[in-house]
């Protein structure tokens, strides 16, 4: 008798286990907004989840929506000093969110491997009084395989990145100011890497 009533449970157990699989109960989490399908881009409520959406979809094809909606509307990339007298003419001028996302998408389509890494923060963070604004300090390094080369032979770019972040009234934090630098180790830079993919300037 307790055997067919420990049977009876089992199946009820299994039963109700069926249904709630079948009713949707147990359906794996969407992703958040943002990005190409399956892509999880965290919300911006933080700068540091702004952060890990840089680190985790650039150079990604699929995420590189959620890359660029990281930029605020009034983002601006700085090269490196010396960067910019190596290239020569006007191949950094003006470059604005709408610049950078060409180039980032263009990156993209063309990378067949990507690791994007912020080492460490290389000097202490600048935090505004009314704690809306922050400017962090990463060194950074990237390794980036290409379909078709067009930084080649470097696949490994180092540097320091002087990011700018900004809280705007939706409570939701963009990078507005991104100054490149070399780090002295004497690899090709970050801001080395966006020149080759920029077009039409």
């Amino acid at each position: 008798m307790m055997m067919a009533r420990v049977g009876a449970v089992g199946t009820l157990a299994i039963l109700l286990l069926a249904c709630a699989a079948g009713c949707g109960l147990f359906k794996p989490r969407d992703p958040r907004p943002g990005g190409g399908p399956g892509v999880n881009c965290a919300t911006p409520n933080s700068p540091d989840n702004v952060v890990a959406n840089v680190l985790n979809h650039y150079a990604e094809l699929a995420g590189v929506s959620c890359y660029t909606d990281m930029l605020d509307s009034a983002f601006a990339f700085h090269p490196d000093f010396t960067d910019s007298v190596e290239a020569g003419g006007t191949v950094y001028g003006s470059w604005t969110k709408s610049v950078e996302q060409t180039d980032a998408t263009l990156l993209a389509r063309n990378a067949t491997f990507h690791a994007v890494v912020f080492d460490s923060e290389y000097a202490a963070r600048v935090i505004s009084a009314d704690q809306r604004t922050q400017v962090r300090f990463y060194a950074y390094h990237l390794i980036i395989r290409e379909r078709s080369p067009q930084a080649a032979p470097d696949t490994l770019f180092r540097g320091l990145a002087d990011i700018s972040f900004f809280q705007g009234g939706d409570a939701q934090w963009h990078i507005t100011n991104w100054a490149d630098k070399r780090d002295g180790s004497g690899a090709r830079t970050w801001g080395y890497l966006r020149r080759v993919y920029r077009v039409g300037f």
